[in-house]
């Protein structure tokens, strides 16, 4: 699961800077100064919409890690309960 969760985050975190160098880039060419807070607010929406798509299928594997620590945690918890429940 961590190793999944790292991916994701990485992920997103990469996409964000190279959509902040992309942004950057294009402003400079267009002789446009974009800098601070309007060039991460820009990044940050570009590469959330950009994310959607480009991480579904790491998005997936984090749940499906999630799932299965839950049900690891649930059967654990369970055969806890039965054990306490068959002791004196």
């Amino acid at each position: 699961m961590k190793r999944a969760a790292l991916v994701y985050a990485a992920g997103r975190f990469g996409l964000f800077l190279v959509a902040a160098a992309l942004i950057w880039t294009g402003a400079r060419a267009a002789g446009t100064d974009i800098n601070g807070l309007p060039l991460l607010l820009a990044a940050m929406v570009v590469s959330s919409f950009a994310g959607i798509w480009v991480f579904s299928r790491q998005r997936a594997e984090l749940a499906e890690a999630l799932a299965a620590r839950r049900d690891a945690k649930t059967r654990e918890i369970a055969e806890r309960r039965a054990r306490l429940d068959r002791e004196p």
